[in-house]
């Protein structure tokens, strides 16, 4: 079925689905957004059944389509894809809708309409959104999920997972206003972040983990998380090695634990310095 810019290729039996959204762009800190949604469509083996086209929402100057060129010919260009999975759950549980794609440019509340259309069709009992944030927090410490909720009675029930809250106020992205018109429509929603460590521009599979854990308790659903545990365990192994060898990154680490501890607002170094400090995908190594 086609509506516009709403595709929809297949209309499956969805028992009480939860919507989990994740998107490339603003929110994809570490591609904890993106990174996560991913391996929930890889590993639940996720049945793609619509798209929001992406004409119309994008400004392809900065984000521009993928092209790829053999031997002198196009063969293909890629656009940014919007694109919705289905996967049922055992009953007598909540079948999960995932939805992967690009935070949008223009037009957003057209484009929160087209989602929020969709979760009406298939009666989306609740819509989650994982996003990724740089933050100064340190990589050596055990980071919590922090959670923004549509309302106090999914608040509290958050709590008790051992989140923790938000504050904040300044420049907002997309799903601030999808989350708060979710809410307009009485669908409960929340969002999950992962606090990145600043430093790190690259991956953060252990921010991706957290968020998994946490989600797998809440629907509850099935998935097997040792792959993604590993790969936790190897970045940061590689990332310690990658700090070991840079002597003005281990103070700053050190200033941010103290920071981090007394939880109040310390000294840190100038940007010049944090600039200098990025670990990079590089640094790392492939191997021990």
């Amino acid at each position: 079925m086609t509506s516009g810019e709403l595709v929809v290729y297949e209309r499956p039996n969805l028992f009480r689905p939860w919507l989990i959204g994740g998107y490339k762009g603003w929110i994809d800190a570490g591609e904890v957004s993106s990174g996560s949604v991913t391996f929930l469509r890889e590993n639940l083996r996720a049945r793609r059944f619509a798209e929001i086209r992406s004409d119309g929402f994008y400004q392809f100057g900065d984000s521009r389509p993928t092209v790829v060129v053999e031997s002198g010919i196009i063969r293909r260009i890629d656009f940014p894809k919007n694109e919705f999975f289905y996967w049922k759950n055992t009953p007598p549980f909540s079948d999960i809708i995932l939805f992967l794609g690009h935070e949008p440019h223009l037009r957003w509340k057209a484009f929160t309409n087209l989602v929020l259309r969709l979760a009406g069709q298939f009666r989306v009992e609740r819509l989650v959104t994982i996003g990724g944030l740089y933050d100064q927090v340190p990589h050596t410490v055990a980071r919590k999920v922090s959670v923004v909720a549509s309302n106090t009675r999914l608040l509290e029930e958050l709590i008790r997972h051992g989140v923790d809250l938000i504050d904040y106020a300044g420049p907002g992205g997309h799903v601030s206003v999808l989350h708060r018109s979710a809410e307009v429509k009485g669908i409960d929603s929340f969002m999950l972040w992962g606090r990145v460590p600043h430093y790190l521009q690259m991956r953060s599979p252990t921010d991706s983990l957290r968020i998994l854990e946490l989600l797998s308790c809440l629907v509850p659903f099935e998935i097997d998380l040792d792959m993604l545990r590993e790969d936790a365990l190897l970045a940061e192994q590689q990332i310690q090695r990658a700090v070991d060898k840079k002597p003005e990154l281990q103070s700053y680490i050190k200033q941010l634990e103290s920071t981090y501890a007394k939880a109040t607002e310390g000294a840190r170094p100038s940007d010049q310095v944090i600039v200098e400090a990025v670990i990079t995908r590089d640094d790392r190594g492939d191997k021990p």
